[in-house]
């Protein structure tokens, strides 16, 4: 085993090894065996590639420890078939997830869907907790959380380590390699330990970071609303594309105007025109994606005027605050 050029960062799950390298092509082949096929190039030949990867299993997860020792480019394209949580315990990353981009360092991780290209680019002191989740078990924890069927789960790109309901989360899983590194692994061949942690991780992951499913998932853990309140909303679903009054839509949950607007108040905490917004952003947001897979021609206006949106500056300024993005961006991004 090769010792190591300098000192760097602590590295977690030393007990753990997969491999240590100094040579590129190497270490492109074996992390590529524990995730899957990608490019792997040192952006400076004066640099010594120093790759440390180590590796714990948690039941079908992975907790996993990576550092180069020297700045790499990272291209693996779209992940597939596995989730991956990058928590950076030292140095610094720029993750490129479709049309999104960020900074990925101690305060900040990222989670890397499934769906679209991946590229990063590592700087030398780089070195991150990852933890590797099949899709198709994410997925299936989801579609228990709904109770019926989950369609393809895009989470928010950037993740906050400091700060917000997520910290404790990303703290969780650091602490967990620590755990490991000071206590051992003996308590992981409990499979009620293991299946428990698994849990508590998906779980965590699901209610805690924004995703596509968002609106779905806060429905499913609400309490039960009023029927007249669901017969609102189903019809606002059904005829989004509609010219929909308030009036129309009392009509069709059979209470008036001010009954409606005071069921949307108490217990969505909005308005019945908001919720009818905000239900044809997400809509116009899945034709832009379905055209864009598809590689159809469309157009932005024709879409925004379809869904009722005909202050195109507005209709912009309503999808980049919901999704973080203009709607060019989407149609672009796929």
């Amino acid at each position: 085993m090769l010792a190591p050029l300098g000192v760097g960062p602590h590295r977690l799950l030393e007990d753990h090894p997969v491999f240590i390298s100094r040579d590129i092509d190497e270490a492109r082949q074996l992390v590529g065996r524990l995730f899957c096929a990608h490019g792997l190039e040192q952006t400076r030949s004066a640099e010594q590639l120093d790759c440390h990867m180590h590796q714990v299993g948690l039941g079908a997860l992975s907790l996993n420890y990576l550092c180069y020792g020297a700045e790499v480019e990272i291209t693996p394209g779209c992940l597939r078939d596995f989730y991956l949580i990058q928590i950076p315990i030292a140095g610094e990353a720029v993750i490129r997830y479709g049309s999104q981009e960020t900074r990925s360092n101690p305060s900040k991780a990222v989670v890397l869907s499934p769906h679209q290209p991946v590229a990063m680019r590592w700087h030398g002191d780089c070195a991150q907790v990852m933890l590797y989740i099949p899709r198709t078990l994410l997925e299936q924890r989801m579609a228990e959380t709904l109770g019926g069927t989950c369609g393809p789960l895009d989470f928010q790109l950037g993740l906050a380590q400091n700060e917000g309901p997520t910290a404790g989360w990303c703290h969780t899983v650091v602490d967990l390699a620590r755990n490991i590194d000071h206590h051992g692994t003996s308590w992981l061949r409990h499979g009620a330990a293991a299946a428990s942690l698994q849990d508590f991780l998906l779980h965590g992951l699901i209610s805690q970071q924004p995703h596509n499913q968002g609106e779905r998932l806060r429905a499913a853990l609400a309490p039960a609303l009023p029927r007249h309140v669901q017969r609102a909303q189903e019809f606002i679903r059904a005829h989004a594309e509609q010219a929909l009054t308030v009036a129309d839509i009392a009509r069709a949950a059979c209470v008036s105007v001010r009954a409606l607007e005071e069921g949307f108040r108490r217990h969505l905490d909005t308005t019945p025109n908001a919720w009818l917004r905000e239900v044809r952003l997400v809509q116009v947001r899945e034709h832009l994606r379905t055209a864009a897979d598809g590689g159809a021609a469309v157009s932005l206006h024709d879409i925004a005027h379809r869904y009722g949106f005909f202050h195109l500056g507005r209709f912009a300024a309503y999808y980049k605050a919901r999704f973080g993005e203009a709607p060019s961006a989407t149609l672009r991004g796929r």
